[in-house]
């Protein structure tokens, strides 16, 4: 139930953390026609028009000298590069207990998109316990 109970209070912290999401676009507004071009030449090259990719991971050591490890990748980076682009990369890493350990690492790559990109990373990392130790990593890159 502790587990549970824990597991729950960290992933309600990410949700109740303030996002701060970063936006930004390669297609410069020259005009709307220019633009209007741009997404109507999508449908005759193959491209997806939107593209989403969501990394979560969660890890947790409990327990008087538990160990955990967690690592995880994605590679949403494609040839094509669609018009709108969104990434979250969101890890939890728990170490509670006496001499308790958990590492965790995360890494993403997306791609960029033409009209925007929208790249969300978070993360919480909590040790609780005489001599428990937690260690995170979280990179999440968009491509060019």
């Amino acid at each position: 139930m502790m587990r549970v109970t824990l597991t729950a209070a960290a992933l309600a912290l990410c949700a109740v953390l303030p996002a701060r999401a970063q936006d930004y676009g390669g297609v410069r507004l020259r005009g709307p026609d220019a633009v209007l071009d741009r997404v109507e030449s999508f449908d005759r090259s193959g491209c997806r028009l939107s593209q989403t990719s969501v990394t979560v991971g969660v890890n947790r050591a409990l327990g008087a000298g538990s160990q955990a490890w967690q690592q995880l990748g994605t590679n949403a980076g494609t040839g094509c590069r669609p018009l709108v682009s969104t990434q979250a990369t969101v890890g939890v890493n728990l170490s509670v207990g006496s001499r308790a350990r958990a590492e965790q690492s995360i890494e993403t790559a997306g791609a960029r998109g033409v009209l925007a990109t929208t790249n969300l990373a978070r993360g919480v990392n909590v040790a609780a316990g005489r001599g428990s130790q937690a260690g995170q990593r979280i990179l999440a890159q968009t491509g060019r």
